[in-house]
């Protein structure tokens, strides 16, 4: 029986996100502990799409609905130290917003 993407359980879900990010236990860390890192309404807006290296500097991808990525970018000096501090270590120096219609920004 093959079911649809939107019937996968949540935790299958999150295994196909994280087979999809870099194997690195930081960045896994990461997206399980998002709300608590980021707070609950910038989780609510966005959550992290992948982590890229370009260059030396490593870049977390986050998404978020479109329309709200000025609001992301307006907080991503927060949330790159909210990140970072969580790591305990300046891991990431930049964010990029990949906006879709896919994803919910209300509150």
């Amino acid at each position: 029986m093959n079911r649809s993407p939107s019937s996968l359980p949540f935790s299958r879900i999150a295994e196909n996100l994280i087979e999809k990010m870099p194997n690195r236990p930081d960045y896994r860390e990461i997206f399980f502990n998002w709300e608590n890192i980021v707070g609950e309404y910038i989780a609510s807006v966005c959550t992290v799409h992948k982590a890229i290296n370009m260059g030396k500097n490593k870049v977390l991808v986050l998404k978020t609905r479109k329309g709200c990525g000025p609001e992301i970018l307006h907080e991503g000096g927060k949330i790159l130290d909210a990140v970072n501090n969580f790591l305990k270590k300046k891991t990431f120096s930049q964010i990029k917003i990949f906006q879709t219609d896919d994803f919910g920004c209300e509150k």
